[in-house]
């Protein structure tokens, strides 16, 4: 396996031809490394500058104090020149994140940078390619601009998701997306070309690294190598994956080599919180609690078609829920519809969503629980009482959907499960399903293997 460290992580980094104009990309990466407080050595090199953003600028490679362990080229011109250049002063790694448009200009460089890289043992990212950002270890080379509140929320997490996008603005774009409920992002990277480093490298990397718990793939083109490389990773960590090329045979073998298709670009990470946040279903049997039949049926049916079932209660537990709910509950006691409660306030609703998930839950024949919340600011819901109820069943999954929620109630319980770490899905009610359907499949496959 090729040593990533130095690109991901590096002690030093060599910004090649920063200029002073600051929409340019050079001036973004290290406007970015500043405001991360990136806490490496951090060179530039520029013949005609002194210093820029405070950054001493020199005039020539003969001039650092010393070889940087990481350079990154983004001038569009001379690149191979630079390459060689950087090589024979000592530089093992090097990105380069100068675009490449004609397929001529393509064919010579790549000819160029082997030799080169043979010749001086030197191993290579890009070019065309958009950058890395490490959230964990406070790192980037991203030519979009990054966030320093966001970095620093990050580092604080010890596991979370790694993301290869065959896209460099869907890369780029995790340096500022702040979705509903928080993701921990480990690294993201956008290769390019990848003509010497390439995915598949990327992907035996994150196998090894441990801050990585789940990977995320957007694929234009399956290679037989990210094939192999998934095969090899999708017993140990979940990959999930969405194609967006024409080669469907491609797509079904790597989906055989373990990989999870996903419908949509933004269940990558929808159903990553379910696979960082949720243990293992031990079973297809679901309880369900809710405030609306129509709400509930939209579950059951999307639980037909993904061959889930409706966990059948002991006599116990059912008469539990049929006596101190009521409502609509059906009288096997499980899916749990307490419409109509008798009164709309906020303590009753925990009530009944309180007494009914410990029953659901305490169950064993439930494997896992969906939630049902429709309801709006004047109730009050008061989503703390998960706490208690999660702590009390740590081994079942709990899901959320809010369907119709009003909008300052459901950020009042977005915030709330995101500090419980539940997953919460805001009006995709199938998604929720499809995702315990899928962490239940992979969890099946690792016990099958065993």
């Amino acid at each position: 396996m090729k040593n990533l460290d130095p690109f991901f992580h590096p002690n030093s980094i060599l910004i090649i031809g920063v200029s002073r104009k600051t929409e340019t990309f050079s001036y973004t990466i290290l406007k970015n490394l500043l405001e991360i407080f990136y806490r490496g050595k951090i060179f530039i090199l520029n013949p005609n500058a002194d210093e820029i953003l405070g950054v001493k600028s020199y005039h020539s490679l003969e001039e650092l104090p010393e070889i940087p362990e990481l350079a990154v080229i983004v001038l569009s011109k001379n690149v191979a020149s630079l390459f060689e250049k950087l090589a024979k002063f000592g530089v093992k790694n090097i990105v380069i994140e100068s675009e490449l448009r004609l397929d001529t200009e393509k064919a010579n460089l790549i000819a160029q940078l082997n030799k080169i890289s043979l010749e001086y043992d030197v191993a290579y990212m890009g070019p065309s390619m958009i950058g890395i950002i490490n959230f964990v270890n406070n790192f980037t080379t991203s030519i979009i601009p990054v966030r320093q509140y966001l970095m620093q929320k990050h580092r604080k997490i010890k596991k979370g998701v790694s993301f290869i996008a065959q896209s460099g603005g869907l890369a780029g774009a995790m340096g500022w997306w702040a979705p509903s409920q928080d993701i921990p992002i480990s690294k993201v990277i956008h290769l390019g070309y990848g003509f010497d480093i390439d995915d598949a490298d990327v992907l035996d990397y994150f196998m090894e690294d441990e801050s990585t718990q789940i990977i995320l793939l957007f694929l234009r083109e399956i290679t037989d190598r990210i094939i192999e490389a998934v095969k090899m990773i999708s017993p140990i960590k979940p990959v999930l994956f969405f194609y967006v090329g024409k080669d469907f045979s491609r797509e079904k073998q790597l989906n055989h080599a373990g990989g999870m298709m996903v419908s949509n670009y933004i269940e990558l990470f929808e159903f990553a919180k379910i696979f960082l946040w949720c243990p293992e279903p031990k079973g297809p049997d679901l309880g369900i609690v809710g405030p609306s039949s129509g709400a509930i049926y939209i579950i059951i049916k999307e639980m037909r078609k993904q061959g889930l079932s409706i966990a059948k209660l002991t006599n116990k537990n059912k008469q539990t829920i049929l006596d101190k709910v009521g409502g609509s509950t059906c009288n096997l006691g499980n899916p749990v519809d307490y419409w109509p409660p008798d009164r709309f306030v906020g303590t009753k609703i925990c009530g009944i969503y309180n007494t009914s998930s410990h029953a659901l839950l305490q169950d064993d024949s439930v494997d896992g629980l969906i939630l049902a919340l429709e309801f709006f600011v004047e109730i009050e819901f008061d989503f703390n009482i998960f706490e208690n109820i999660k702590e009390s069943y740590p081994n079942k999954p709990i899901i959320t959907v809010l369907i119709q929620a009003e909008r300052d109630g459901s950020k009042r319980v977005i915030k709330t499960a995101s500090d419980l770490k539940i997953p919460v899905f805001e009006n995709e009610v199938e998604r929720a399903v499809r995702g315990y359907k899928l962490l239940y499949d992979w969890h099946s496959k690792i016990k099958k293997r065993k």
